[in-house]
């Protein structure tokens, strides 16, 4: 059993259509277990999400760790799956974040080609793209530790355990291709962001991350 392990709080909204849609039409036809990883009290803590569900998932070799808005070509899943015995593998090389209009249409159950209607835009610069789709081997995520639970809200906590898995595992791989994230409201701006304590907190935490450069420093960053 290859779990799917999702950080995931019910919104009674647009986000809890758009997770009913990726299970329907992407999920449901894969020969993956969803695990749903919950974080109910105070500001969402993604990382204690996705470790909740590690553990839930139980007895594993390889995990998929996947957002409840994104998919990617099931191909590119299952080459990056069959090359994460190796460490920490992610099956994308860009996201493409779709529009509203475009996240609307296909939610309405429209056929459409989503890289040439409503593209808000594309993220290629690796820092921003060490998330949304990842597959992980157990060995890897037992010496990382899991994610940092530190993280508490919004940031840091993706770009952490992709430099925790790079100085234990070594540099992740990647398979080309695009991922595609359904519009959503943002949860806030940068400038707003710069002002939240929380999130300010999340960014001098990743930068010690950053700074470390082998694993007696990584254990620092991670016990600080």
């Amino acid at each position: 059993m290859i779990p799917v392990l999702v950080p995931y709080r019910p919104d009674h909204g647009h986000r809890d259509e758009l997770w009913a849609f990726v299970q329907r039409a992407f999920w449901n036809r894969l020969p993956y277990t969803v695990v749903e990883g919950a974080h109910d009290d105070g500001p969402f803590n993604r990382s204690a999400a996705v470790n909740r569900a590690a553990n839930d998932a139980g007895d594993w070799d390889v995990a998929i760790i996947a957002d409840a808005d994104t998919w990617v070509a099931p191909t590119n899943l299952a080459k990056a799956v069959d090359q994460a015995a190796a460490g920490l593998v992610s099956a994308l090389t860009s996201v493409v974040e779709l529009g509203e209009a475009c996240t609307r249409t296909i939610l309405a159950g429209n056929i459409i080609d989503p890289t040439t209607f409503g593209i808000d835009r594309i993220r290629t610069d690796d820092i921003a793209t060490q998330s949304s789709m990842l597959v992980v081997s157990r060995e890897l995520w037992d010496h990382v530790g899991g994610f940092d639970e530190k993280f508490v809200g919004w940031g840091g906590e993706d770009n952490a355990f992709w430099k925790a898995a790079t100085i234990l595992g070594g540099p992740p791989r990647r398979v080309d291709g695009c991922a595609f994230h359904l519009w959503h409201e943002p949860a806030s701006d940068q400038a707003t962001r710069m002002r939240d304590p929380g999130y300010v907190r999340n960014l001098n935490r990743w930068l010690k991350y950053q700074r470390a450069r082998n694993a007696s420093q990584l254990r620092a960053a991670q016990h600080a």
